[in-house]
């Protein structure tokens, strides 16, 4: 009886063993994949840090681009007043003066 008794505790115990080696087995898969989440999450970060910088500088970049269209306008509309302001002399102010006050010399002069 106790040699019964032995045999199937040592298939109960093998069986034991087998189960724990395959538990075993499991365990290092799942901390190979956890290991390997852990590495992928940190690369992931780490691209999210880097397009949160690029976001910034394309703000930064859009405020200064905001602020010099704006100069260039004003700059545009200067432009453009001071070409009607000298066409409007040229062809107005001055033919108008020619024609009415006699003054042909002194204009000739500082044209």
């Amino acid at each position: 009886m106790s040699v019964t008794i032995e045999q199937d505790l040592k298939k109960y115990l093998t069986k034991f063993d087998q189960r724990f080696d395959r538990l075993e087995q499991k365990l290092e898969i799942i901390n190979n994949r956890l290991t390997n989440l852990e590495v992928g999450q940190a690369r992931l970060e780490e691209k999210v840090d880097d397009l949160e910088k690029d976001i910034e500088s394309v703000k930064e970049d859009t405020k200064e681009l905001k602020g010099s269209q704006k100069a260039q306008i004003w700059t545009l509309i200067g432009i453009l007043g001071t070409a009607l302001l000298g066409t409007v002399i040229r062809y107005i102010i001055i033919p108008f003066f020619l024609n009415h006050n006699n003054v042909q010399t002194m204009i000739y002069v500082i044209i």
